[in-house]
């Protein structure tokens, strides 16, 4: 079953990344900088919504007592799932961060673009 919920998860990110371009494209034919940075505002927040989703929650949380760490079958359990959540976790912080840094030079290059050209007309 994990098998299915990767390629869930890698149509939703490349349906994504189509729907991007293409509104990229579309947004870039009518040359206007305010259109362009909501644009690439709204996909970031789309973005980081998504990648959100993939942060895991740990169903049964803390082990009470220490009758619940004696059962080695029940510890080994345990451990399994934090582990298994810890790394989804930091694969989507990761994610996160390189999407972060990626839509911050995509909305700050335009901008320098803007006031290369009105310096230049000056």
């Amino acid at each position: 079953m994990k098998f299915l919920e990767q390629i869930d998860s890698i149509y939703s990110e490349y349906s994504f990344l189509l729907i991007f371009l293409i509104g990229h494209f579309i947004v870039q034919r009518k040359n206007d900088l305010k259109l362009t940075l909501y644009y690439r505002l709204y996909s970031y927040g789309i973005a980081i919504l998504l990648l959100s989703t993939k942060i895991p929650y740990i169903s049964h949380g803390f082990p009470y007592d220490i009758s619940d760490l004696e059962n080695k079958k029940r510890l080994l359990n345990y451990l399994q799932e934090n582990n298994e959540a810890l790394y989804q976790t930091t694969s989507a912080i990761r994610d996160i961060v390189f999407i972060t840094f990626l839509f911050s030079f995509l909305i700050i290059e335009p901008i320098i673009k803007q006031y290369k050209i009105d310096k230049s007309l000056e």
